[in-house]
């Protein structure tokens, strides 16, 4: 129970620092990244994609990625709403010349600049996520590997009567918050990323599993 109390904080510490960090991920993304960036780490991605996961699941990746964008946010009006409410309408200014004036400050290529790197942003976050769950199969492969692993390994140290390592449970544990961490921060990071950064997490997370089961106290 005293274990169980004391994981229900860093669960709720962890969820709330991943929240926040993300929003002021998104905001410094808004406000920050030039466009032409965001057009530079599409196109990097979508060339990464396509060399690593071939042509066939480039294609459906990206086809995947665009159905769930346009379902989310196109289809719904979201993406039009945003850009009526904050930049000035042409059919207006046209009918009312006292807002020539007002529609050509410089401030509305910016903002419009900074709604297409928010809507290029989602849908980056869609196609990782896409290409995430391309790889499910070595991450089920990975994790059931490690499930197997570190239940072994338990096993023979309970055997051997070799008492589990606080420690090392810990860092476990943490391994494993501070990845999902990584993972909610990289679907909006403003940088190009490989499709094989994903094996790569899932084995980082598999080992941490695997080390969390082999250290896991029994509970009577």
């Amino acid at each position: 129970m005293a274990a169980e109390r004391q994981s229900q904080p860093s669960w709720l510490w962890t969820t709330s620092v991943t929240l926040g960090l993300l929003l002021m991920e998104f905001i410094l993304l808004s406000a920050l990244v030039p466009t032409e960036w965001s057009n530079r780490v599409r196109d990097q991605e979508i060339r990464w994609i396509s060399a690593e996961l071939g042509v066939a699941s480039a294609t459906a990746v990206f086809a995947t990625a665009q159905g769930w964008y346009g379902a989310l946010f196109l289809n719904t009006g979201l993406v039009d709403a945003s850009y009526r409410l904050l930049l000035p309408d042409e059919a207006a200014v046209r009918h009312t010349p006292e807002l020539g004036k007002l529609a050509e400050n410089p401030i509305w290529p910016w903002m419009q600049g900074r709604l297409d790197v928010v809507w290029y942003s989602l849908y980056m976050a869609i196609q990782r996520l896409v290409v995430l769950l391309a790889w499910w199969p070595f991450l089920a492969f990975a994790l059931v590997g490690a499930l197997g692993d570190g239940l072994l390994r338990r096993r023979i140290r309970q055997a051997g009567f070799d008492y589990p390592s606080p420690l090392a449970h810990r860092l476990a544990v943490r391994a494993m918050l501070g990845l999902g961490i990584v993972v909610s921060l990289g679907l909006f990071a403003p940088v190009p990323i490989p499709p094989l950064a994903v094996p790569v997490l899932a084995i980082a997370l598999a080992v941490a599993l695997s080390l969390l089961l082999t250290q896991t106290q029994k509970r009577l």
